[in-house]
């Protein structure tokens, strides 16, 4: 637990991002399936989800030299290797997403596990299109084990819980030995994402992907660059924007470039004088944003129906967590309805964060203009291994 004094308003305010990890995680993958030797390049610390992908790949047979500010990745020639024993993913569903879809191209079992929140996760979704195509998984949860390889044929895949199971399939795709097919259903939800994974496949030899419709899961050769500059992590902006908000400094963040539909809700909510915002690409900014729109002019966080299922049920977490800080709101089947002009106060109580990330740093945050008691507040490390550091040194 982290005991958090409110502060003066410091006289500068320096807030550096973390690498991007659904960049880093992306290029982690296709170059541990690559022959050649890439550059992975970026400021700040790589968070922990990082680190959980980059061990997996390891226990695959792939080299990462971890440097700071440089990981450079040796791609496992002849293809990846089956483990000697669990892949430990640690909190990252998409690192169990995506080891789960490499182990579907392998031919014998592999065993995948998480910590105890990643364990609560359903993967059912990514469960079913590999069940469909002929592999055998024993859950629909954490710890499972798969056995390989998926068979010619179709599935379908319904994206309206999340864009990770078509990235994982994408980004596995280079081990699928005979090919498949993907229909894809439903309205998908976080397309930045997607669409992310489709660009970086595209720019590393994949053949063009279709942006919904049917997909062919065809195997290619990985081609990555000798060298990534990876951006830092857009979906921490608002994160400074409510520090800014409650302090009333300036922040020295732009918003990185890579996801303009993560940008564009960025700017939306800086702007927000009640109205609704749709977050259905941008849901793991809900927590942030609920509480910038709390002090600020109000408004509804709409389109985040998938965010009940992320590290925790963001949506009724983030009401929670904001009435511990004296703020009222109301949840709502797919979002949060915000009153406006409300003041944060002392929370009478630790503010639990759930082993979700988001929650702690958005309390964190509230905790430097008010005090208070945070739960678990190192989970923020998952994004962020400065966080905390920051935070308490922005007073200096």
């Amino acid at each position: 637990m982290l005991r958090i004094e409110a502060i003066e308003v410091p006289e500068t305010v320096l807030w550096r991002l973390p690498p991007s990890k659904s960049h880093m995680i992306r290029w982690l993958v296709l170059a541990a399936q690559s022959n050649g030797i890439t550059e992975l390049v970026f400021e700040g610390v790589p968070g922990e989800d990082i680190g959980s992908m980059a061990s997996c790949l390891e226990m695959m047979g792939v080299e990462i030299g971890r440097g700071e500010g440089s990981w450079i990745v040796r791609g496992a020639e002849g293809g990846l290797s089956i483990p000697d024993r669990d892949l430990d993913c640690g909190n990252s569903g998409t690192t169990a997403r995506i080891v789960t879809a490499i182990a579907a191209g392998m031919h014998l079992p592999v065993s995948i596990d998480g910590d105890d929140s990643l364990r609560v996760r359903n993967g059912s979704d990514l469960a079913s299109v590999l069940t469909g195509l002929g592999c055998r998984i024993t859950s629909e949860r954490l710890p499972c084990t798969v056995t390989g390889p998926i068979q010619p044929g179709w599935a379908e895949l319904d994206q309206s819980s999340s864009s990770q199971p078509l990235t994982a399939l994408l980004l596995a795709s280079p081990g699928y030995p005979r090919g498949a097919g993907v229909q894809l259903t439903g309205e998908s939800v976080s397309r930045g994402y997607s669409r992310l994974t489709i660009e970086i496949c595209e720019a590393c030899g994949s053949m063009d992907i279709p942006d919904g419709g049917s997909l062919r899961l065809e195997p290619w050769r990985v081609m990555t660059p000798d060298r990534v500059v990876i951006p830092g992590e857009a979906s921490l902006v608002p994160m400074s924007m409510l520090y800014d908000r409650l302090f009333g400094t300036k922040s020295n963040v732009g918003i990185p470039s890579g996801d303009p539909l993560m940008a564009e809700a960025i700017e939306r909510i800086g702007g927000m004088e009640g109205g609704m915002v749709n977050l259905r690409d941008a849901s793991d900014i809900i927590s942030p944003a609920a509480a910038l729109m709390a002090i600020e002019g109000g408004g509804t966080i709409t389109g985040v129906r998938h965010a009940r299922g992320k590290e925790s049920d963001r949506i009724g977490r983030t009401v929670g967590m904001l009435a511990d800080f004296g703020m009222t709101s109301r949840s709502t089947d797919d979002g949060i309805e915000i009153p406006g002009g409300q003041v944060p106060s002392r929370p009478k109580r630790p503010v639990e964060t759930h082993c979700d990330h988001r929650l702690a740093m958005t309390a964190m945050v509230l905790a430097c203009k008010v005090g208070g008691k945070i739960v678990n507040p190192h989970i923020c490390a998952i994004t962020d291994p400065e966080f905390i550091e920051r935070l308490t040194r922005l007073d200096e």
